[in-house]
């Protein structure tokens, strides 16, 4: 009899949780998916595998300005507090080519079209 590889319906592949400081995703940034709890990232991975995570505040916020199909490291810096005292999650965005980022410029342009 042969051996079947099975694969995954309906699936977006891994889910990861930002728990550990130092924890990393690289691959192409796929974009963001609305989620359950919150809006989720999607980066595939260079063995094709596709990651699925919380974008929270400020890891939204960066990858905001970052096109998609971009190569892109993600690091979980850890929970910091802000001036006012709030606890967030810290998170540092690198791109692969800065081509691939979006001018703020630009960014501010599309803010201000109103589709209705």
């Amino acid at each position: 009899m042969t051996e079947r590889r099975w694969h995954p319906v309906g699936s977006s592949g891994n889910f990861m949780k930002w728990i550990e400081k130092g924890q990393k995703v690289e691959g192409a940034w796929e974009g963001s998916t609305p989620g359950k709890f919150g809006d989720l990232g999607i980066v595939k991975q260079p063995d094709g595998m596709k990651v699925t995570f919380p974008l929270h505040t400020v890891l939204a916020d960066r990858l905001r300005r970052v096109r998609e199909g971009a190569e892109i490291l993600i690091e979980y810096l850890g929970k910091e507090t802000s001036k006012g005292g709030r606890t967030f999650k810290n998170f540092e965005v690198m791109v692969g080519n800065l081509d691939d980022l979006i001018s703020e410029a630009a960014e501010t342009e599309a803010d201000k079209e109103v589709p209705f």
